[in-house]
């Protein structure tokens, strides 16, 4: 099936113009998210049908995933209608779209439009895209942070040590969908673990103020982003050990 590229084009001008109106930022359009639109929007014709998820097909975080797009917040809306400005018009006075449309929260989008008959089909998917970083870059982060953390609030200056088992250990929680401290006090001279996830591995957890204390020498951190069961459209996996 062959999307209208310009009618997309078209819709998304519109969703913008919206959000301007609203006194909102604009949408910044999204390759994956277009992609996952469009895949949607050739189901709806095959089935001849309006639905936000057909049966055999993932859900929509998995789906944004699976096209390779991070994200914390998702929303979708699909129309059936003539022509582009109708289907926008129908979509912004219906409520639970409007709200879509215009959510401040969003800041990527991605449209399939493809014409059946003398109709066109339309999918409009919304994320909150999450930062995307290499896991060096992501332990690089978070090392910033727990540096930052520890000066403010008081702790002597501690060493960071290179321990990249950890980041093997983090990918295994995201593997397993579950935190797991115990593995890291196998690790020679480890004293405390510290285990979360992070929509950005800047944000520290809770009880980080109990693991760094004056009698801490120094730490190490692993990160791996992946997507896993509670955590479908993906997130920082960190773990952190004292010596």
């Amino acid at each position: 099936m062959q999307a209208d590229e310009t009618g997309e084009e078209q819709l998304v001008d519109l969703l913008n113009q919206s959000r301007r109106e609203h006194g909102l930022p604009p949408l910044a359009v999204d390759s994956r998210l277009t992609q996952a639109a469009r895949a949607h929007t050739e189901l709806m014709v095959q089935h001849s049908a309006l639905a936000h998820q057909f049966p055999g097909e993932p859900s929509l975080q998995v789906r944004f995933a699976n096209d390779g797009l991070p994200s914390d917040r998702q929303s979708e809306n699909v129309a059936l209608n003539q022509n582009i400005t109708s289907a926008h018009e129908a979509l912004l006075h219906s409520p639970p779209h409007r709200r879509a449309i215009l959510d401040p929260g969003y800041d990527v989008v991605g449209v399939g439009v493809i014409h059946s008959g003398g109709d066109i089909y339309v999918t409009e998917d919304f994320a909150h895209k999450l930062l995307e970083y290499s896991e060096q870059q992501a332990e690089a982060l978070a090392q910033t942070a727990i540096e930052r953390y520890a000066r403010s609030r008081g702790f002597l200056p501690q060493s960071r040590h290179q321990q990249r088992e950890l980041r093997h250990l983090a990918c295994t929680m995201a593997l397993n969908d579950a935190l797991n401290s115990g593995e890291g006090l196998r690790f020679p001279g480890v004293r405390n673990v510290l285990a979360w996830t992070a929509s950005d591995p800047a944000q520290l957890p809770k009880g980080m103020s109990t693991v760094l204390s004056s009698q801490v020498s120094g730490y190490a951190v692993g990160a791996c982003f992946a997507p896993s069961v509670s955590h479908p459209g993906g997130a920082y996996w960190l773990v952190m050990v004292t010596y």
